[in-house]
């Protein structure tokens, strides 16, 4: 029996940043935090910029970084495979790596580009790398020196500008990450 012949769908992702997410996407600056209540977008806003980076600027290098890898397997790592990357994942243009003994989990791209996935909990995995782009989810978590420990893999230099983004729900005013912003190290976007 002859079956039709059944073209590949190609699928294409569309997203259209709006209101802070438009303004992240906009923004350059070397250090941006985005900040509001859950639900508002900040986390698929940041690693939609991630994932538009990574195709843009072939060979460049991201980084999707939580506290702990464990709370990042089941945040930003779902948000990332359901809805930023699932075009990209399902054509094989972006590949997923499980990691290895001496390699962090990573996603690939058939361009050269790759984002590093992992947790502070095992930092030694990330810091003998450099990186273009690095996403920190719910940055409230981390220490003042984790940051800035951050901050110094920033320097690959295939993008035009290397950037630190982030997103936190509001925490006390007090924070050492709310006077990062207040003396303009770090700039912060309202959600």
């Amino acid at each position: 029996r002859h079956e039709p012949h059944r073209e590949k769908m190609t699928l294409t992702h569309r997203y259209r940043p709006a209101g802070s997410a438009k303004d992240l996407f906009g923004c350059k600056l070397p250090e941006i935090l985005l900040s509001g209540p859950a639900g508002t977008g900040k986390s698929r806003g940041c690693l939609e910029k991630l994932h538009a980076l990574m195709l843009k600027y072939p060979g460049s290098r991201g980084l999707i970084l939580r506290k702990t890898a464990t709370s990042l397997t089941s945040t930003a790592l779902v948000t990332f495979r359901e809805h930023v990357a699932a075009e990209a994942l399902e054509s094989g243009e972006v590949k997923f790596f499980h990691g290895s003994a001496s390699e962090a989990s990573s996603y690939r791209y058939g361009n050269g580009s790759i984002i590093v996935v992992a947790g502070l909990d095992k930092a030694s995995r990330i810091m003998s790398s450099e990186y273009d782009v690095c996403y920190i989810q719910e940055a409230t978590e981390l220490s003042m020196d984790d940051w800035e420990m951050v901050t110094t893999r920033l320097r690959h230099g295939v993008i035009p500008y290397q950037q630190l983004i982030a997103d936190c729900n509001p925490g006390p005013p007090n924070h050492w990450l709310k006077s990062r912003c207040d003396n303009n190290q770090t700039h912060i976007i309202y959600c």
